[in-house]
């Protein structure tokens, strides 16, 4: 009887050790969900004022919306060409469309339109969203897995220009693309003269002792 409790004993937690390890989303999953995550904290003025961050999340759809003093939205599909960044704030709404790298071969950031927003809403999603998620990150049912699938999302689109779709086989979200080596400048070499033989030498020294030349 003590034999069977314990066996019993055993298997309930290994099922309760199994439910605790989740696994990590799949990029289709990821593309494919459907979700609203807001979260609220402390902001300027000793917390007074609540410092808001959205991710409303449809398919190939990610609208971010962050509230510090006057909200700012960003809509980004995942999906259409060409890569390029819906947003609004008190002034209206604008797009910018990606027409070059993000991060100069100088290691310096481009100061364009879109480059600005880029940087923005990574920050924003960064600062208000990663670091206070709460949850598994690679757990889709979290608000830190949410965000971080729409983070990858974003990254892969708006970095990488890697256009989604629902239908084809989805790319790899978690594996950024390998940063390609500067080109080095080459200077051509002067071309060396050609080798001249022992045996040509000593044939030319015999012609001109027999006045050939």
């Amino acid at each position: 009887m003590a034999y069977i409790k314990f066996s019993a004993l055993l298997l309930l937690a290994s099922l309760d050790l199994l439910a605790q390890d989740p696994t990590r989303f799949s990029p289709k999953s990821c593309l494919d969900s459907n979700y609203i995550m807001t979260m609220e904290h402390k902001g300027p003025f000793f917390g007074l004022l609540r410092q808001q961050f959205t991710v409303d999340k449809k398919n190939c759809i990610v609208r971010i919306i962050h509230k510090k003093f006057l909200p700012k939205e960003w809509i980004v599909d995942v999906c259409r060409e060409p890569v390029h960044i819906k947003f609004s704030s008190a002034t209206g709404v604008d797009v910018a469309k990606k027409d070059s790298d993000c991060i100069n071969q100088d290691k310096t950031r481009n100061t364009s339109d879109f480059c600005s927003q880029y940087f923005d809403v990574l920050d924003v999603i960064q600062d208000d969203g990663l670091i206070f998620a709460e949850g598994d990150r690679d757990d889709l049912s979290s608000n830190h897995g949410k965000t971080f699938c729409s983070y990858l999302l974003l990254k892969k689109y708006l970095n990488e220009s890697v256009i989604f779709s629902r239908y084809t086989d989805v790319p790899d979200i978690f594996q950024e693309k390998p940063k390609g080596k500067l080109h080095e400048s080459v200077v051509p070499k002067e071309p060396e003269p050609p080798l001249i033989k022992k045996d040509d030498e000593e044939a030319k020294k015999s012609d001109l002792t027999e006045g050939k030349f």
